[in-house]
């Protein structure tokens, strides 16, 4: 996974954001299996977050919401859109939820493709 802490320093709020490419074969956690694969997720993020750091976990999963990885993800984390693509495994998860969400969508319904194979996904937090 990649990752980078952002900061808007007047307001002194931080956001850890993840980008996450998931392993082949779709929907079974490549070698390490689809627990694991969720909690190496869950490490990166218990690693390089502080504690008031709001989190975004975002990326091409390779696997879709009846898998371990992402109900392993959704246990600890707010799933807050899903793709269609491939079953649907792209997947923006957040330790922010509820009020925090002023939007989601599915960029692909306004704009077609663009030349990707996966949907375009957007989502607009207040942090």
């Amino acid at each position: 996974a990649q990752w980078a802490r952002f900061k808007h320093v007047s307001k002194d709020k931080s956001v850890l954001v993840v980008n996450h490419h998931g392993p082949l074969p779709v929907d079974t956690g490549g070698l390490c299996g689809e627990k694991a694969t969720a909690w190496n997720i869950l490490k990166t993020v218990g690693t390089r977050a502080d504690p008031s750091d709001a989190v975004v976990v975002v990326g091409d999963f390779n696997a879709d919401v009846g898998t371990a990885t992402v109900q392993e993800l959704s246990a600890r984390l707010s799933k807050l859109l899903t793709g269609r693509s491939f079953g649907g495994v792209d997947h923006v998860f957040s330790s922010c939820g509820g009020d925090a969400v002023v939007a989601t969508r599915n960029l692909d319904d306004e704009l077609g493709a663009g030349g990707s194979d996966h949907d375009a996904l957007d989502v607009v937090l207040r942090v």
